[in-house]
């Protein structure tokens, strides 16, 4: 078993954007299969930006504020509610057009 709380997981940052916030909950290998299980944080105007992944199945769950979220060239609105899923060599880029944090918990499978 394990347990954690989201306000005492250390801060890391996304691989492709060193200025995107993380809070990981699951690291690589700690799940079968799974590469990890995460919270990013996207201040105003801040991207993910634009990558895919070869090998990776991401699933991205919205919790809060609103933004774009481009995938294959084409570009989705997000919003708290909103669960985007992308398959292996899908572009894709997260944006946040909002005024408020957009923040996401998202996970990937590993293939």
């Amino acid at each position: 078993m394990k347990l954690s709380r989201f306000e005492s997981l250390p801060v890391a940052y996304v691989s492709h954007d060193l200025t995107v916030e993380k809070r990981v909950m699951l690291k690589h290998g700690e799940v079968p299969h799974v590469s990890q299980l995460a919270i990013a944080t996207l201040k105003p105007n801040e991207v993910a930006s634009n990558h895919k992944h070869d090998d990776m199945t991401e699933t991205f769950c919205f919790q809060s504020g609103t933004g774009e979220m481009e995938v294959d060239g084409v570009i989705h609105v997000v919003e708290a509610g909103t669960t985007v899923t992308v398959h292996p060599n899908e572009e894709h880029e997260i944006r946040n057009t909002g005024s408020e944090n957009l923040v996401v918990l998202y996970f990937g499978i590993i293939h």
